[in-house]
């Protein structure tokens, strides 16, 4: 009887034991872009024209009894193009499956376009070559970072702080008086009023780890939520920063130099000022705002009462709604198409078409492209009507999710871009002190409106037409993925 007892208790502990041991290693690293190599984030095919200083990345390896995750959280389109070699090398260093690797971005609009693969291109421009180039200096000192990781381990106890920022930021899903959305870009915005910021999530968060021994701070993460936009202009680019970066190196200098990484939150509709039409200066004066209300958030620190770490990988489904009908969808072809022949004349009159809007600070041609992305969803959408294929369409869209606790912060990051209220709604519904709540981790589905705007169609709500064979989205649409989120929080908070 004894020695059942005694096996009881072994299986107790070691079940219990998961969650109370925390350890934490991260590393940063830095490239440079070069001008004249790709840009990133434009739909035509233009060039760094200049380069404000470095882009850094961050990683952080968390491990508790073994358990382990590996986050990359960097500037580049580490959601997009690039999570696929970098998942690859950590796997293989780290001996990680896939769904123990979150790559994060901060979904800065202002960065080059790295290419990673090193096969030698033929009939290379120069501009590619540079972008090879400087992929390669990434692959190589993300490599490095990797394999200092695990020998760095260092059991940590967490703390974190938040404090409220609302000069830089707005919702950009304006609201005409007849009950349309649009998208509110700089221009609009003025118009509204200079005190215009709707809902928006104003909390900055800061989640420090400290060493259990000397309580010396380790590393930090850092959120908020809003677009890094400030003076991008897809058809004149340069490379910066922005906000995510100037904030965590503040934080980082506040803690005598630790590696800081930026996780950017549920912005979808959440824009900073100053886009297609700002400075440089204005860029960096947003990151000196923002870099202010972060070290508030690092004085005040409070430290955990739960301790060690749990994580889960899970699958929530969005859900589809049915097509439009077929005249509505040919209707619709004829009013592109005629948008995209003026639009391509120069006419200045293509300022909105198939309930998108676009400003004047970008030209008629490349408003014309713009909506030239959307042409191939209708010529799709028509498609199924006229070979009877509405019955074979897909009834939902079945995406990853990544949720964690580390003490008392929960931790949440969706494969697309959330809009503000369902990561508020995360935020208000896990029974938790702190949530950092997410979007830009681990795949790009684009856009997914809450359930609020799932009948919208600015270029936010009616994204999907950009990922040129998904239906609309219906029902709780985005919401759908906060509430398996919130469950499995909640589960962790207990």
């Amino acid at each position: 009887m004894k020695k059942i007892n005694l096996i009881i208790i072994l299986i107790f502990l070691s079940i219990s034991s998961f969650g109370q041991e925390l350890k934490v290693s991260a590393s940063s690293f830095s490239i440079q872009p070069i001008k004249g190599m790709i840009a990133g984030h434009s739909r035509v095919n233009v060039l760094v024209e200049e380069v404000y200083g470095d882009l850094k990345s961050t990683i952080f390896l968390f491990e508790d009894n073994g358990k382990r995750f590996l986050l990359v959280t960097s500037p580049l389109g580490v959601d997009g193009g690039l999570p696929q070699p970098i998942v690859e090398m950590a796997g293989k260093i780290l001996n990680l499956t896939d769904e123990q690797i979150v790559t994060s971005s901060s979904h800065n609009h202002t960065i080059p376009s790295i290419i990673v693969n090193q096969t030698p291109l033929h009939n290379a421009s120069d501009a590619q070559k540079l972008s090879q180039k400087v992929g390669k200096d990434f692959m190589e000192k993300l490599e490095k970072s990797l394999l200092k990781l695990e020998k760095n381990l260092v059991l940590a106890d967490v703390e974190w702080g938040k404090a409220e920022e609302n000069r830089i930021s707005y919702n950009r899903r304006g609201v005409y008086p007849n009950g349309k959305t649009y998208f509110m870009r700089e221009e609009d915005r003025q118009l509204v009023g200079e005190g215009y910021v709707g809902v928006i999530d104003p909390d900055v968060s800061v989640v420090v780890f400290k060493d259990s021994k000397t309580k010396k701070p380790i590393s930090a993460l850092t959120m908020f939520a809003c677009h890094p936009v400030v003076a991008y202009n897809p058809e004149k680019q340069f490379s910066f920063g922005q906000f995510p970066q100037i904030m965590s190196e503040k934080v980082s200098e506040y803690f005598e130099n630790i590696p800081v990484g930026f996780v950017q939150g549920t912005s979808g509709d959440i824009n900073a000022k100053f886009m297609l039409t700002g400075t440089i200066e204005q860029a960096k004066q947003a990151g000196e705002l923002l870099g202010e209300t972060a070290i508030i958030a690092a004085k005040n620190l409070i430290p955990s009462k739960r301790k060690g770490m749990e994580f889960k990988s899970d699958v929530a489904r969005i859900p589809y709604a049915d097509l439009p009908s077929l005249p509505e969808l040919k209707a619709s072809l004829n009013e592109i198409d005629d948008f995209i022949k003026r639009g391509k004349a120069g006419d200045e009159n293509t300022l909105s078409c198939v309930g998108m809007n676009f400003p004047k600070a970008l030209t008629p041609p490349y408003r014309a492209t713009l909506i030239m992305g959307v042409r191939d969803w209708y010529e799709w959408a028509i498609k199924q009507h006229e070979e009877n294929k509405l019955y074979e369409l897909p009834r939902n869209l079945p995406i990853r999710i990544f949720i964690a606790r580390f003490g008392d912060v929960g931790f949440s990051v969706f494969p697309y871009e959330v809009f503000v209220k369902t990561g508020l709604k995360v935020k208000k519904e896990t029974n938790l002190p702190i949530v950092l709540a997410g979007g830009y981790s681990n795949a790009g589905y684009g856009y997914i409106p809450d359930e609020s705007a799932t009948d919208d169609r600015e270029y936010m709500s009616g994204y999907f037409r950009y990922r040129k064979t998904s239906p609309p989205y219906t029902g709780k649409a985005g919401d759908a993925a906060a509430d398996l989120a919130i469950k499995n929080l909640n589960h962790f908070a207990q």
